[in-house]
């Protein structure tokens, strides 16, 4: 072990006499640029086939799951259906036997409400039983503020202090302003917020995107002048949803004369999913049948039919970049960053 050390020592003192010398040589020589390596035909072609090939089968496998819900709330809303219907036959029945009627319906609608399917993180369904895509966004939230008009007309102007999560904005509401221009006055700052306004000719209906709902749900501090809002400090502001007929938690499923209504809403719901649930059938059966027919016809064929047929599958879903797999693939293949980087795009 010394004398391995000795040797390694003796090395570094050659290396340090050396070096000025080989620096010298090193200079005097041109430069010779390296030039950059291609990536072999047959290389893209199998990095090409393999992303493609994942690709697919993630978007196989999430229509799986959004179908796989879909299925589960037709089975709930048929029995949520039949429910309505003996509640209907049973307003002169007892009592106990109907509130363990309106119990049952009521937990069929919590079941509907829970349904949230989603795949590696990305959501498919919205609460009004939408199927989501790339192009698609996830439907709004509606809610009102129960205490307070932001758009009412005031003999005074205010200022207006608005916190929702971590980004807060303020508004100068002038004096004498009816409720249109107030409205114009209001809506790019709440649209900066992610949410959009729209008066309904009774009241103002605010609606939230999704991420913007989280932080509504989470408080809505605002302060004012002593006009619309107290003056002081911040303090957070009662809201109050405001349902949509495809949502479950608009359905109501007390009220004898709204039961009608109800199963209605639940039929026009029912159509919905058959439809999605058709959709993604359809694109599955045609997709087992060219599997089948892959020895009556040609691999480039198959190829073409299979893709045309996939590309219908990924409105189903949103897209999954599989930019780390690749990026690893592409390390293997002893390829370098400008090569990474022209292939991912």
């Amino acid at each position: 072990m010394i004398k391995g050390i000795g040797e390694s020592l003796n090395v570094m003192r050659q290396s340090q006499r050396l070096a000025p010398s080989s620096l010298t040589n090193i200079a005097s020589q041109p430069q010779i640029i390296e030039t950059q390596r291609t990536i072999s035909k047959h290389r893209l072609d199998s990095y090409q086939r393999w992303a493609q090939t994942t690709a697919e089968q993630h978007s196989i496998s999430a229509s799986q799951v959004a179908l796989q819900s879909l299925t589960q709330a037709k089975q709930l809303l048929q029995q949520l259906s039949r429910v309505l219907q003996m509640l209907q036959q049973e307003t002169k029945g007892r009592e106990d036997t109907r509130q363990a009627m309106l119990d049952n319906a009521e937990t069929l609608r919590q079941q509907l409400i829970a349904l949230a399917p989603s795949y590696q993180g990305i959501q498919l369904l919205d609460h009004h039983f939408n199927l989501l895509s790339s192009s698609s966004t996830v439907a709004s939230h509606a809610f009102v503020f129960k205490s307070v008009d932001l758009i009412a007309s005031k003999e005074r102007s205010e200022k207006i202090h608005i916190q929702l999560g971590r980004y807060s904005r303020v508004m100068q509401l002038p004096a004498g302003y009816n409720r249109e221009s107030l409205l114009q006055l209001i809506s790019p700052v709440f649209k900066e917020l992610g949410i959009a306004l729209e008066w309904s000719g009774q009241e103002l209906i605010y609606k939230a995107s999704n991420q913007a709902w989280l932080a509504v749900q989470a408080g809505v501090l605002m302060m004012g002048e002593g006009q619309r809002l107290p003056a002081g400090e911040l303090r957070q502001i009662l809201i109050e949803p405001r349902y949509h007929w495809q949502d479950p938690r608009e359905w109501n499923l007390v009220n004898s004369e709204q039961l009608k209504t109800s199963q209605a809403k639940i039929a026009k719901t029912q159509q919905k999913i058959n439809q999605h649930s058709a959709e993604i059938e359809a694109v599955h059966q045609v997709l087992l049948g060219r599997i089948r027919s892959v020895q009556t016809k040609g691999t480039d064929v198959i190829g073409l039919e299979a893709t045309s047929a996939l590309k219908s599958l990924y409105k189903y879903m949103q897209p999954h970049p599989f930019s780390y797999q690749i990026a690893s693939l592409m390390a293997q293949g002893n390829t370098n960053r400008d090569q990474v980087g022209a292939l991912l795009g």
